[in-house]
């Protein structure tokens, strides 16, 4: 579609295309792109007839798209006008009408359209604007199909005035071109630095829970399933158009009674997506509709009527639709991606997501079973592979399987992924995840975390490991912004919060740290990671009454009866350094040896010697979390021992992949 670099005003709106800004008495109105750029059209041709066949080449210029389309766009648009309807008029058996008086203020026609959240190019519109100000007062040429009274150059000027406006016109010529250059050197630049750029797509969407109508409680993985894939599906939007809320904050509003109206204010989003799941035998029936946040009208709707074997087509057909009902483009990749060759890996997949979002040992240990299910009846099945090596990673993160077990497995399911489907984010986010923790190579998990986001920016994963990622290179601006925008796609993850507090307390900001986690374990009191996290926070900080309130309570969600019974015992009668050695104690029979956190129980209590041998040991056994312990504020008290140095200078020498020690990998 032609770039228009003018403002038009009609009635009380006003239509800013370079900003892709429509504004009603200076307030946004809410519209998709495609019919912002419907309306723009029409708009810049007011008063003239414009026919189907040209607004469908103008906006869908190389696409094929139905007269349908075009009318429910121009329905949309007319809903938004409210009692300006009438100002777009349909010409029976030719086309459409803009009637409104249109005024038009000039701008520099030499700039492109700017698109959503093109802070850059916006900038250097804005400063060109005024060195034509300051410059001259000729004025700018408009559209000739927008306005007949632009005003033009005299012909009877004289050569003076005209060598004059020529020079001014010149000199803003240089300055435009100077700038643009500029501009694209600064977005090539940004380009480069992918993670870095802010997600502000141009529309947002909360998927709900589908709701499980199948009277059978066994088959809510189903329900759960559809909503994730929607999720996943509706992510792969081309171009970041679209903000989907993460399925973290999506599914904390099962069975709830709140209205979409109070649901879409509260997660930030434009439109909602709901729907439900029946099923009799091998027969499914799957609903779904669209409705608009603010006045919680329909948008659209689709059913499915099938046999249970091709919900996966379902799946797919229903993330196009959506797109579609919205004018957007999915990812072209999307629609070459492997399709699991039957129902079973499709079936076990779903269970094992419903498994790994349990986030429980129970839970990972049967995600690993039903991903083991789904790669093994589909060995092509590229995301069954990469929810398999997240499953790894985090039972290995967790402390509930051997670091060299978990590392080496969740690595290969990676790479398995990968293979499979070189474009799929989940599988380049779990692979720098592994590279990461368990190899301590930052700049090779680095490489891969900024992959996942380039090919897909809406990847909580991805953006939250990499926050990690810089958090433990000492980045923590960088990472801070990482954590936000992970947060602004998944606003209700309580590992999120949790992990910006932990990254304030890393920082050595334990104020902010505190009130972070302590929000979290407000909202969720069995939050076990915010409990943890925090007893690290007020024992740096020498508060023991807090840290031992916070420790009592991890103890109480990690270890059975008898064992926590004997850790507050110790506490009660020997006090906060004997209960943490109590704990160093009680740890070994419920993980996977957590030396580090045996490290920094010791720290707490000031025995250093004690300390720096379990570290040690950490650092010998490959333990992941030592990838912490630059940044941990827990291990200050070491930095001045010269054993503290010597583990730190072996950790960077296994980090680097030239030095790395010859049995790194053995398992």
């Amino acid at each position: 579609m032609s770039s228009f670099s003018a403002l038009y005003r009609f009635d009380e709106f006003e239509l800013n295309p370079p900003k892709r800004e429509f504004l009603r008495n200076g307030k946004p109105v809410l519209v998709s792109p495609k019919a912002f750029e419907v309306l723009t059209y029409l708009v810049t041709n007011p008063g003239r007839v414009v026919t189907k066949d040209e607004l469908l080449k103008a906006v869908w210029p190389d696409s094929f798209v139905e007269e349908s389309n075009l009318t429910q766009h121009i329905s949309w648009l007319r809903k938004a006008l409210g009692v300006r309807s009438n100002d777009i008029v349909t010409v029976p058996g030719r086309g459409y009408q803009f009637t409104a008086k249109v005024q038009v203020e000039s701008a520099p026609d030499s700039f492109p359209a700017l698109q959503s959240g093109d802070i850059l190019v916006q900038t250097v519109r804005e400063r060109t604007h005024v060195v034509i100000e300051e410059s001259s007062s000729a004025p700018t040429p408009v559209p000739e199909a927008v306005s007949n009274t632009a005003s033009l150059v005299s012909l009877d000027s004289s050569p003076g005035e005209q060598v004059a406006r020529k020079t001014r016109r010149a000199r803003i010529t240089v300055v435009v071109s100077a700038l643009a250059v500029v501009a694209i050197v600064a977005s090539y630049f940004s380009y480069r630095k992918i993670g870095n750029a802010p997600v502000y797509p141009a529309v947002s969407i909360a998927v709900l829970p589908f709701t499980n109508l199948t009277g059978d409680p066994t088959k809510e993985y189903l329900s759960d399933g559809v909503t994730e894939e929607m999720i996943n599906g509706l992510a792969r939007a081309e171009g970041s158009q679209l903000r989907v809320i993460a399925r973290t904050s999506s599914m904390s509003y099962k069975s709830t009674r709140k209205a979409v109206r109070e649901i879409a204010q509260e997660l930030g989003v434009q439109y909602v997506l709901e729907g439900s799941v029946q099923s009799e035998g091998k027969h499914l029936h799957v609903t779904a509709q669209l409705v608009r946040g603010d006045d919680q009208s329909y948008f659209w709707g689709d059913t499915f009527d099938g046999n249970a074997a091709q919900i996966l087509e379902f799946e797919n057909r229903l993330t196009e639709s959506v797109a579609h009902s919205l004018s957007l483009t999915l990812l072209a990749g999307k629609t070459t991606e492997h399709i699991p060759i039957n129902y079973a890996a499709h079936d076990a997949y779903l269970q094992g997501l419903n498994y790994l979002s349990q986030r429980s040992r129970p839970g990972f240990e049967n995600a690993l079973q039903s991903f083991g299910t789904a790669v093994a009846q589909d060995p092509q099945y590229a995301r069954a592979y990469a929810e398999l090596a997240v499953a790894y990673n985090l039972m290995g993160q967790f402390s509930w399987m051997d670091t060299h077990q978990a590392h080496s497995q969740a690595q290969a399911a990676a790479l398995q992924a990968i293979a499979a489907d070189p474009n799929l984010a989940e599988a380049h986010a779990a692979l720098g995840f592994n590279q990461w923790f368990y190899e301590w190579n930052s700049a090779a998990a680095e490489k891969e975390l900024l992959r996942a986001i380039q090919l897909e920016p809406t990847n909580v994963d991805a953006r939250h490991w990499y926050a990690l990622v810089l958090m433990t290179s000492r980045r923590s601006a960088d990472a801070e912004k990482q954590m936000r925008a992970a947060l602004a796609l998944d606003p209700k993850a309580l590992i999120l919060r949790t992990n910006l507090g932990w990254l304030h307390y890393t920082d050595r900001r334990y104020p902010l740290a505190i009130q972070e986690m302590q929000s979290v374990v407000t909202d969720d009191p069995n939050f076990l990671t915010a409990h943890y996290k925090l007893w690290w926070a007020y024992s740096v900080t020498g508060d023991v009454p807090h840290a031992w309130k916070e420790l009592k309570a991890a103890v109480h969600l990690i270890f059975p009866p008898g064992d926590e019974k004997n850790i507050v015992t110790v506490y009660e009668k020997e006090g906060y350094a004997a209960a943490l050695q109590a704990l160093t104690s009680s740890s070994n029979g419920y993980y996977s040896e957590a030396l580090v956190d045996d490290a920094r129980c010791m720290s707490f209590t000031g025995d250093k010697a004690l300390a720096l041998e379990f570290l040690a040991r950490a650092l010998n056994n490959r333990e992941g979390w030592m990838i912490f312990v630059e940044s941990d504020p827990a291990f200050d008290l070491l930095r001045s021992e010269p054993e503290y140095s010597r583990l730190v200078r072996e950790l960077h020498t296994v980090s680097d992949p030239s030095q790395r020690l010859p049995n790194f990998h053995a398992n």
